[in-house]
């Protein structure tokens, strides 16, 4: 793979942090977050911040943006941005430079906009703030700059509310948002990860080709080391609060110097499917001619059809993992949810165990919901913030006539087998981490001994290595368990890894299913291979890191 070899020692400095400290009040059990952050970025450099949960990358980026919570405090250092100390500045003052000279793309557009604006308003309120524009010339440079984020019929996306967009579109909007006062520097905070490889091709594209144009230069915050490979020039790797080591991108991809680091590239899986597993005759989920159409109705006028999947058909059995992977908008999350039951489908058949659950009334649902368990997301919304642990994984079992004593054994047996402690069951889900809160979605799931577990994008918003503990753990449970599992991804990466079958769904359809080597190593659909095309880093096997990362201690804590 060719890296990105440009030099920067001619270009300007545009933001720089010297020895920068942030620490916790003083009562806190470990009361410095940042130490000594050092980091230089210059005019058209783009720097990748990497790291796992936890290590400092946000805080990081909320510092310079001065946004950090009334808890956390800069203690020591400077932020320089073109020459001038950030630190002393006012809140006001702070105000007038964002985004007129700094400006933040966040993770999730829909949570960043505002939902009751339409977005070209939004847009131009950033110039009303900032500028003296008239409203005429204020609405043109908006128009202008859609455009050049590439979104189609702007003067419509102009008039749209942000729920009407796709989560593309809205993260173009957020761009656009970001660039139109051409900062000096943009800051990325994982800006790609909910979105899927073709889309976040795009995405990264974009933010490249601005970049070019303005000569802003970019800090893009990131655990996806493929794209790290794709777009960065110089890359800072950050541990505990720390910078633990740093270089150009080809430096620190191909010759890492701590094993922190070749652990985390280690995590990163292959592309290259691992070998299936035998295939057995014991089938417990088949899906025939599945459909789910939406629309059609309507009170005041007919609404368009829209037919989220068609005739989607497959069969699953004991102990294997079958893969749904496509596009936002291609029918995977709705297939998922069709064959939980969540909601349901407008015709074909669902047998689990052999009986058809398609169109079985709520009632007569419920012996067979402990056979069929989900894994969502996000195990912070997933979980009731307001039930001990306990309570969530003893729920469903006590409610299938589990005895209480049975349930908190079992309960605490499975912690232990998701390596979490047994005190874990007397706390609550903000007191853990967001993989530590994934492994509780998948014990409480396995709690039910079903037969069939979907995971619906369940290690998409983890950072690599413990993405990488999940997946182990999955695994781990399938054996000892038998469950067969439905997983649903845009990672081509993870389902390169678990799956041992995979469908790939464009607009509603089925396009290839196969063999996850067959599938993913000589794909015959042109769909299939533009998905496999637009993965980040296809070309970088990070896999040869793995015997070194296996070294005493190498491996991230």
């Amino acid at each position: 793979m060719q890296f990105k070899s440009r030099n920067f020692d001619d270009a300007a400095i545009a933001i720089e942090t010297d020895n920068l400290t942030v620490a916790l009040p003083d009562t806190a059990g470990q009361p410095q977050v940042l130490k000594g952050i050092d980091v230089t970025i210059r005019q058209g450099e783009t720097v990748c911040l990497v790291g796992e949960s936890g290590s400092g990358k946000s805080v990081t980026s909320l510092a310079i943006m001065g946004l950090l919570p009334d808890a956390l405090k800069v203690t020591d250092g400077k932020i320089n941005l073109q020459g001038e100390n950030l630190l002393p500045l006012s809140q006001a003052q702070m105000r007038e430079l964002r985004a007129a000279r700094v400006a933040m793309i966040f993770q999730e557009p829909m949570t960043a906009l505002n939902p009751v604006l339409r977005v070209g308003d939004q847009i131009t309120e950033v110039m009303e703030l900032h500028t003296k524009l008239p409203p005429s010339e204020r609405r043109k440079r908006a128009i202008a700059i859609m455009e050049q984020v590439h979104l189609p019929d702007v003067e419509r996306i102009f008039r749209s509310y942000p729920h009407q967009l796709s989560g593309g579109q809205r993260q173009r909007i957020m761009i656009a948002m970001a660039l139109v006062l051409e900062p000096v520097l943009l800051i990325a905070d994982e800006p790609t990860t909910a979105l899927d490889v073709t889309t976040q091709k795009q995405i990264l594209s974009l933010i490249g080709e601005l970049q070019a144009n303005h000569g802003t230069a970019v800090l893009f915050i990131t655990h996806d080391m493929g794209v790290v490979a794709e777009i960065a020039d110089t890359v800072y790797v950050m541990k505990h609060g720390e910078i633990v080591e740093s270089g150009p991108v080809e430096q620190i991809l191909r010759h890492p110097q701590k094993d922190y680091t070749r652990a985390l590239l280690a995590s990163v899986p292959s592309l290259s499917p691992r070998p299936a597993r035998p295939d057995v005759s014991d089938i417990v989920l088949q899906v025939d001619r599945l459909n789910k159409i939406y629309g059609g109705g309507g009170i005041l006028k007919k609404l368009p059809r829209a037919h989220a999947a068609k005739d989607v058909s497959f069969t699953l059995t004991r102990g294997r993992t079958l893969g749904i992977v496509g596009e936002s908008g291609s029918g995977k999350s709705t297939v998922a949810r069709c064959i939980m039951r969540l909601i349901d489908p407008t015709s074909g058949q669902i047998r689990l165990d052999g009986s058809d659950i398609a169109s079985l009334s709520r009632n007569q649902l419920r012996p067979h919901r402990k056979k069929l368990q989900v894994v969502f997301q996000d195990p912070m919304r997933s979980l009731n913030p307001r039930w001990t642990i306990a309570r969530s994984l003893t729920e469903g079992p006590l409610n299938y006539g589990t005895s209480k004593s049975e349930a908190m054994a079992e309960a605490a047996r499975l912690l232990n087998v998701v390596g979490l402690p047994e005190d874990a069951l007397h706390r609550y889900p903000h007191m853990f981490s967001g993989g530590q809160r994934q492994r509780i979605a998948i014990a409480r799931a396995v709690m039910m001994r079903p037969d069939v577990l979907v995971a619906d994008e369940a290690v998409s918003a983890l950072d690599v290595s413990v993405q990488a503990q999940v997946l182990d753990l999955l695994d781990q449970l399938q054996q000892e368990l038998g469950i067969a599992i439905v997983f649903i991804t845009h990672d081509l990466r993870v389902a390169a890894q678990i799956c041992d079958d995979v469908i790939v769904m464009q607009r509603g359809a089925v396009v290839e299913h196969g063999p996850a080597g067959d599938v993913l190593g000589s794909p015959v659909h042109p769909y299939t291979r533009a998905l496999i095309d637009a993965a980040p880093g296809r070309d970088w096997d990070f896999q040869n890191f793995r015997k070194m990362s296996e070294a005493p201690n190498a491996r991230p804590a």
